[in-house]
């Protein structure tokens, strides 16, 4: 299958990404989130607000979707007015660092500094959502250790749309339309332009909403 699936686990379980050669701790996943019966999908987008997150917004509403948003500080200072529309449509407005920064590469001091002022900049936003993911997923015993210690859950993923790749919107839809009930799917709304994942969305949230899907934010964000 065009898609690369991880094993992502239970809150404090262990998560191995294989690809990336990490070892992730705390993660919220699928096997948190499914269990009821339905079938849900749970949309996250990383790196924005960016040039497309308001067709992105445009598109959850018309499907009634939520997702999650792992923004940047520093986009989401130059888009405040997103960040608050993020929030007043009922999706989650996360933490994903203030400039994307390996978080296993700085030290303790600098990587409370990435993620507070992030944090601080949230919450005068009006998101009280604690997630964090980390850039590029890279985590560590270190990086959780301290997370943990700060109630702030990672959430990473399961399904890699690789739409960061720009892949071309079919490839990304077909990632989208083989997603299961559950899974954790990464997709971006910034750091590049977006408008693969725009066209990609717009073709397969409707095929998934045909099938059954319903799109929520990850419990516990």
């Amino acid at each position: 299958m065009n898609r690369t699936r991880r094993l992502l686990t239970t809150v404090a379980a262990t998560l191995l990404l294989a690809t990336a050669g990490y070892t992730a701790y705390s993660a919220l996943g699928p096997a948190t989130a499914a269990g009821s019966g339905e079938k849900v999908l749970y949309l996250t987008f990383d790196d924005g607000p960016g040039d497309e997150t308001v067709e992105i917004l445009d598109l959850l509403r018309e499907h009634d979707a939520k997702a999650v948003f792992f923004a940047l500080g520093q986009n989401l200072a130059r888009h405040t007015d997103l960040g608050r529309r993020i929030v007043a449509e009922g999706h989650v407005l996360a933490n994903h660092t203030w400039s994307h920064e390996d978080l296993t590469t700085l030290d303790a001091s600098s990587r409370d500094q990435t993620i507070g002022d992030t944090a601080e900049l949230l919450s005068r936003l009006g998101s009280d959502s604690q997630c964090v993911r980390p850039p590029y997923g890279a985590t560590d015993d270190a990086v959780a250790d301290e997370l943990t210690a700060r109630g702030m859950p990672q959430v990473l993923w399961n399904i890699d749309t690789a739409d960061w790749t720009r892949p071309g919107a079919d490839a990304i839809a077909e990632s989208l339309l083989e997603a299961e009930s559950g899974d954790v799917v990464l997709l971006h709304d910034g750091g590049s332009d977006r408008t693969q994942t725009v066209e990609a969305l717009r073709a397969a949230l409707p095929r998934l909403a045909t099938a059954g899907f319903t799109f929520d934010v990850v419990p516990g964000c």
